[in-house]
């Protein structure tokens, strides 16, 4: 049983995980955009950049945290958090938790103006790119909630359904 959470509620969802299965992309032909590894961001930078990407797609997983907790979980060792410039403007970015075995992209995405202007295949094929320095298996989740492309979109950067499952996860009510 879900405890409750004031200003949200669980609702079942459908979540796809997905194994990435080919080779690492060339991002040196990216032209304009620029990754900058954001370093120990505040939780409230990265709060307000996490709402900006993930509000219309009802992202919570880090809104549920207290402050204490994000700002661990940011100055972690195994965690990256990395902006997506295109010229001198974040127009998103992605997260990262490595771990012995693998890399999960935990988050990834544009800001809302940034949107349907061809980044989003340039914003994935960076995140793969960054996430498979290390040689160790790249994977990322997304669900039904998400962008109405987002899967798609991973499966045409390569990624590959490894599982699906319905699970409650919570939403803004």
């Amino acid at each position: 049983m879900m405890n409750k959470i004031s200003g949200y509620k669980p609702i079942p969802v459908r979540t796809w995980v997905l194994t990435f299965e080919g080779t690492l992309p060339d991002v040196s032909s990216l032209e304009s955009i620029q990754l900058v590894r954001w370093e120990n961001p505040s939780a409230e930078g990265y709060l307000e950049l996490f709402k900006a990407v993930g509000s219309d797609w009802g992202w919570t997983g880090r809104l549920l945290k207290s402050t204490e907790e994000l700002t661990e979980i940011l100055n972690s060792a195994n965690n990256e958090v990395w902006l997506f410039q295109v010229g001198k403007q974040v127009a998103g970015f992605f997260e990262l938790v490595r771990s012995v075995n693998d890399t999960e992209i935990v988050y990834l995405g544009l800001t809302p103006e940034w949107i349907g202007k061809g980044h989003g295949q340039k914003l994935i094929q960076a995140s793969i790119f960054v996430a498979g320095q290390n040689g160790r298996k790249v994977w990322l989740h997304t669900c039904e909630r998400d962008h109405a492309s987002a899967l798609q979109a991973y499966q045409k950067a390569g990624f590959k359904i490894e599982k699906e499952t319905v699970s409650l996860e919570y939403y803004p009510e």
